[in-house]
């Protein structure tokens, strides 16, 4: 049984490719870069935001039609890696401002399809709702007596993504194969740049990292496959039955073994839709210098290699992974544990996710423990696991931090004089709080007047 229905309106990428969409997006992406960062806001092709405005009608009108006609190939992002509060480091992906737009405004479009489905218990990047929304519910099952937590998170979330599952999941809902496709290049893209190690810097060590990258990514077209495997049965597999997903997806070929003579092939097939592409950013590249035009070139020969990889590598373990920085991540992840949100809810458990991070408020430890076990398995189902080192099962008198938050209960009881048992104890007490206050009162007053 599907878990999103289908959709059934009107075509969504001409809706996608609409100039009104398109300038919004454009628009977002723009009012997301600082003033003072706009001339050194490249991705992997060098091209700023500045750049890119100094074309712009000319440039919008060139993505629009590569995007209409298929030859649109988006770029290997740059990596870079910042530093997480909680220890370690964090990937992040620069995308080229050409691939900002475009993904901007597939999530524009996407976004209202799917939010609608998803559950109440899921908060992360979600409209209308937020991190004080999420801490409020804990807090609020609490004082429903649920004082007993399992707390945890998903470890490597972003990066442990099944594409596979997240395209059949997409599948449900979308059934249009361009889309669909436009989709999985940036999945593969973000996946050959995460996979190839290390984070790309700024010129000149980028151009030449860049032609190191492109001709590994070349060589390797012409080694031998990895060898073939048969594709997962739909009950081992239950969330990417899809027939498109199988080998041979859209048409892109069958995953078969080549020598030299099929290699060159395949990269011939492949280089025409990248250079078509290539062809309508030409003349900004030659616009903003021959480095540039260099990098770009090279850029060109890595993805035309690395697509002839991604296609052979189909057949063997699928590839993982949804980084961060692109507009699409966000909804693409929420998307992905939708079916954990529905099994954990569909056992009565009052879940509370923000993206990665879960909560399940229980009654009793035993019930805690039991809720982290069922957790694990659904988990195992998605191809995640929990991040161990943050699993715990905890009452929620002890404090209970999330999402950079410490929670504690609420106190009950009197508060002026513990154990009054009448009205002239409690009155007592209530002036002598007062006589207090009105004392530490005067005193500050004192304080300001001896200040010369």
């Amino acid at each position: 049984m599907p878990i999103f229905p289908r959709y059934a309106g009107p075509p969504l990428l001409d809706q996608i490719c609409g100039v009104e969409n398109l300038t919004l997006a454009w628009r977002r992406v723009r009012s997301n870069i600082q003033v003072a960062r706009r001339g050194r806001s490249a991705g992997p092709d060098l091209v700023t935001l500045r750049d890119f405005e100094a074309d712009w009608s000319a440039q919008m009108g060139r993505l629009t039609d590569e995007l209409r006609s298929g030859v649109y190939r988006p770029l290997p992002p740059r990596m870079v890696r910042i530093p997480k509060a909680s220890g370690g480091e964090r990937a992040i992906a620069i995308l080229a401002i050409r691939d900002r737009v475009a993904q901007r405004a597939v999530q524009q479009l996407l976004q209202p399809l799917f939010e609608p489905l998803f559950l109440d218990c899921s908060y992360g990047c979600r409209l209308h709702v937020g991190t004080p929304d999420a801490v409020a519910r804990v807090a609020r099952y609490a004082e429903q007596g649920l004082t007993w937590a399992a707390d945890t998170d998903i470890a490597s979330y972003f990066d442990s993504i099944d594409q596979r599952i997240l395209m059949g999941l997409l599948r449900q809902r979308i059934d249009e194969p361009p889309l669909l496709q436009l989709i999985a290049q940036w999945l593969q893209a973000g996946a050959l740049a995460e996979g190839e190690g290390g984070a790309l810097v700024d010129p000149p060590v980028g151009a030449a990292a860049l032609l190191r990258r492109g001709g590994a990514a070349l060589r390797s077209a012409f080694a031998a496959p990895p060898p073939l495997v048969p594709p997962m049965s739909a009950v081992s597999d239950p969330y990417a039955a899809a027939a498109w997903e199988q080998p041979d997806p859209l048409g892109w070929g069958v995953p078969r073994p080549m020598g030299l003579q099929g290699g060159l092939l395949a990269a011939l097939s492949l280089a025409q839709p990248a250079m078509e592409g290539a062809r309508f950013i030409a003349p900004h590249l030659r616009r903003i210098g021959t480095q540039r035009l260099m990098v770009g070139g090279a850029i060109a020969a890595g993805v035309i290699a690395a697509s002839e990889l991604l296609l052979r590598a189909q057949a063997g373990a699928a590839a993982r992974g949804a980084p961060q920085g692109g507009a699409l991540s966000p909804l693409l992840a929420n998307i992905y544990l939708h079916p954990f949100d529905l099994a954990l809810t569909s056992h009565g458990l009052r879940l509370v996710r923000f993206m990665d991070d879960l909560v399940v408020m229980c009654a009793s430890r035993e019930e805690a423990e039991r809720a982290l076990e069922l957790m694990r398995r659904q988990l195992l189902t998605l191809r995640l696991r929990l991040n161990e080192e943050k699993t715990r099962v905890s009452a929620y008198a002890d404090g209970l931090e999330f999402l950079g938050q410490s929670l504690a209960p609420t106190r009950t009881g009197p508060r002026l004089g513990a154990g009054v048992a009448s009205f002239e104890e409690a009155e007592r007490a209530l002036r002598k709080a007062a006589a207090q206050a009105r004392a530490g009162a005067q005193a500050a007053r004192d304080k300001l007047r001896r200040k010369p």
